[in-house]
């Protein structure tokens, strides 16, 4: 019990899993003979779901981090794509289901860790949104600017201080992993059979999902991660089956990337091999061999090289007269910025002010991460996310090679700065991309504390230790002695 609280319930007791078995399978028994017998097909559906959420309650107390957690790590190339008129996406209430499942797993192993540097240099920024949201003349777009960053906040604040064990951490990197393997292999399949759903993309491979088609370069950013923790088990793997799996993942997720045409992610996978290279010990032959393989890439997909030689003839298809238009909004505000959800307003203010060589046209975001906050938060709220997101190589650094994380080390590090060089190119603040991995970042801390005997959880229920008999002085009761 924790201080005196109730006896939770014990999910790891196997009679607990076998009730919850035979509830859903009763649940499911006699949803499905009502469905059967009124011939309703979407009751039948909404039955089978009844019927295996009480399993799911079970994996989500017993095993958090498979469940909820391990398929939001799934889900999270397709966030934009998942989306529910007026009601958020799924991978944003997997997301919440994910903090409630952990908070409830860290509240009943009674272990809880002190929060990281970065989590209150989060709070702070968040706090400025905050503040500048009731500067906003666009309230609708600025409380969902406040709602997404909020709940993302809140959902790094979980994950930083939960308890993990190094198993669980890698387990989560699967999921990632496997996750942009589905998001690759769906991609391609669409393009080939319904290339009419990508005809918005000019013939770039990306999602759609319900109505929704992905952004192209949005969909191969989230596909970086995956690269990476697929490149860095490669390299490390020693038996032939984790070696054959390994190289099919990483041929997969990057084939995806390639037909993408995104050059921003094609620049982010060039950056992860050279960072990749860095902590290699063989630096030389590691470039020796890159240099070469990027060569042949490009004579082998040459509409890379031309995607590449419009970039420069349209200024990144228009992106260096946007970044024109909201470099000269922001130097009208340059401390405090417009305010939170003003980005587009501040654009549209200047858009005549600016000559553009290639016109973007009306009401466009900023297409860099730093400017779009600078242009609404300014120079504060760019030098708060800037503090906030390097403090997650803090606990990275620590790890030298030999040890047992240093994979897990370069994989994180190689996946944080492929997307700082994404977002030079797109906003990525609020992605589910980044915060995956800033979340990877903080659970790393984690589990190097854990295995530090000297440090303990900021918070770790200990029972009263009971006071020897020797100690124990008698009492005087009605006059006399308890001896």
């Amino acid at each position: 019990m924790v201080l005196g609280a109730g006896r939770m319930p014990d999910f790891s007791d196997r009679r607990t899993a076998l009730w919850a078995l035979a509830a859903g399978c009763g649940i499911f028994a006699v949803g499905a003979a009502i469905a059967v017998g009124s011939g309703n097909g979407g009751t039948l559906v909404l039955v089978a779901a009844l019927g295996v959420a009480p399993l799911l309650i079970v994996a989500a107390a017993r095993w958090p981090y498979v469940f909820p957690f391990g398929l939001f790590c799934m889900l999270a190339p397709f966030d934009q794509a998942m989306s529910i008129p007026g009601a958020g996406s799924l991978p944003r209430y997997l997301g919440v289901l994910s903090a409630l499942a952990v908070g409830i797993y860290a509240a009943r192993t009674r272990r809880i860790y002190r929060p990281p540097l970065a989590l209150y240099l989060w709070a702070l920024f968040l706090a400025w949104v905050l503040i500048n949201m009731f500067r906003s003349i666009d309230m609708t777009n600025a409380t969902a600017t406040l709602q997404a960053m909020a709940s993302l906040i809140v959902l790094y604040a979980v994950f930083a201080t939960a308890p993990i064990t190094e198993r669980q951490l890698r387990f989560a990197c699967t999921a990632i992993v496997a996750g942009g393997i589905v998001a690759a292999v769906y991609g391609m399949v669409l393009f080939h059979q319904h290339p009419d759903l990508l005809a918005k993309t000019d013939a770039r491979v990306t999602v759609n999902l319900l109505g929704h088609t992905l952004d192209a370069n949005m969909f191969a950013d989230a596909l970086l991660t995956p690269f990476a923790l697929a490149l860095i088990a490669l390299l490390h793997a020693r038996r032939p089956r984790t070696i054959l799996i390994s190289f099919a993942s990483l041929a997969v997720v990057f084939s995806a990337i390639v037909a993408s045409l995104s050059r921003e992610a094609l620049l982010a996978v060039a950056v992860i091999v050279m960072v990749t290279i860095w902590f290699s010990r063989k630096r030389l032959l590691g470039i020796v061999l890159a240099v070469p393989a990027f060569g042949v890439l490009l004579l082998l997909v040459p509409s890379i090289l031309t995607r590449i030689q419009d970039g420069f003839k349209t200024g990144g298809a228009g992106r260096t007269s946007i970044w024109h238009v909201d470099w000269t909004a922001f130097v009208q505000h340059p401390l405090i910025g417009w305010g939170t959800g003003n980005s587009i307003e501040a654009y549209d203010r200047n858009f005549l002010a600016v000559y553009q060589l290639y016109n973007a046209g009306w009401s466009r975001p900023p297409h860099n991460t730093a400017l779009f906050i600078a242009v609404e938060l300014g120079l504060v709220g760019v030098v708060l996310f800037s503090a906030a997101f390097f403090a997650a190589f803090r606990p990275l650094v620590s790890v030298q090679r030999g040890d047992a994380l240093y994979d897990l080390r370069v994989a994180i590090t190689a996946s944080l700065i492929a997307l700082l060089v994404a977002s030079l190119f797109i906003d990525v603040s609020a992605t589910k991309s980044l915060w995956l991995v800033l979340i990877l970042a903080a659970q790393f801390r984690t589990v190097l504390l854990s295995r530090r005997p000297a440090v303990v959880a900021a918070y770790e229920y200990q029972p009263p230790a009971a006071a020897p008999l020797a100690q124990i002085r008698p009492r005087t009761v009605l006059g006399g002695s308890t001896r």
